[in-house]
């Protein structure tokens, strides 16, 4: 499925310890990767294109990672003046099937939200991306929940149709993969009135029944269900907390994957917070 990917490395402690999340990827097709680094332009003269020697000598050390798990790799050193429009288009030039970031850390992840280059690389690219955040621990060092990404898969739905393209991608996850699948619906605002937020509650559990019986039937071997009433960020990060789970797969509309995303805001408040890695998938048009 993502037999090839784009890697954003910034050639950080942050990046370094990304790359060791990467051999998981082969469990779902992974074979070939695009190990890109993009040096930021800040002089018209040209000298920015000399990557600094150390810079080089990480740029290498993690393609010869990559390399040790049996992936080969294609490296990308583009300089721009705008690294997340040059990341967007190599993405697009190399036809990758996913790109793979992360969402914290520092560099080119560097704020405590998405990060600049992260934030504007969601709004151009439409490709399923990965996003692992990376914590910064106080002895300088960094540290990654990857490992083990495919245990347990939480699956937030609004029942749209970009849900519904995320769910195809998670089916085949969950086949390659052989991990249990749990369905989330959260209902924002359930009506004062009894009766008819029963009806809302019986239509929702009819629907989870529906999509349940999908990922069935694209191979999901265990297929649970949670349905829960509240502010949808705030529960699926609780839920994702509580439940243990490994990964968040979630659906996105719109050009970019910030713009118009599965629950309006709620897709965006999720990669920001989610101490697990999140899968957001393109919806197709």
């Amino acid at each position: 499925m993502f037999r090839k990917i784009l890697i954003c490395s910034d050639t950080s402690p942050a990046s370094d310890v990304l790359i060791r999340c990467i051999g998981e990827l082969k469990t779902i097709g992974l074979e070939e990767a695009v190990l890109a680094h993009v040096h930021r332009a800040v002089h018209p003269n040209g000298l920015d294109e000399l990557l600094s020697s150390d810079a080089q000598s990480l740029l290498t050390r993690q393609q010869e990672e990559l390399e040790r798990m049996g992936i080969r790799v294609i490296t990308e050193t583009p300089v721009d003046f705008e690294p997340a429009r040059a990341l967007a288009d190599l993405a697009a030039e190399h036809d990758v099937s996913a790109v793979f970031i992360g969402s914290h850390g520092k560099g080119i992840i560097r704020s405590a939200v998405l990060g600049s280059v992260t934030a504007k690389l969601l709004q151009h690219i439409e490709k399923p991306v990965l996003l692992v955040r990376v914590t910064l621990l106080e002895e300088g060092t960094c540290q990654t929940l990857c490992r083990k990404m495919f245990t347990s898969v939480l699956f937030p739905t609004d029942f749209s149709e970009a849900a519904e393209q995320a769910l195809i991608y998670l089916g085949k996850i969950a086949a390659d993969t052989e991990c249990p699948v749990t369905i989330l619906h959260v209902i924002e605002e359930k009506p004062a009135d009894n009766e008819a937020a029963e009806r809302m509650m019986e239509s929702a559990r009819f629907l989870i029944e529906a999509k349940k019986r999908r990922l069935e039937s694209l191979g999901a071997s265990a297929v649970n269900s949670i349905l829960v009433s509240g502010e949808p960020a705030k529960e699926i990060l609780a839920t994702a907390k509580e439940g243990d789970f490994s990964l968040i797969v979630m659906g996105s509309t719109g050009k970019g994957l910030v713009k118009g995303v599965l629950l309006g805001s709620v897709s965006n408040e999720v990669t920001r917070h989610a101490d697990v890695p999140v899968l957001l998938i393109p919806s197709v048009r």
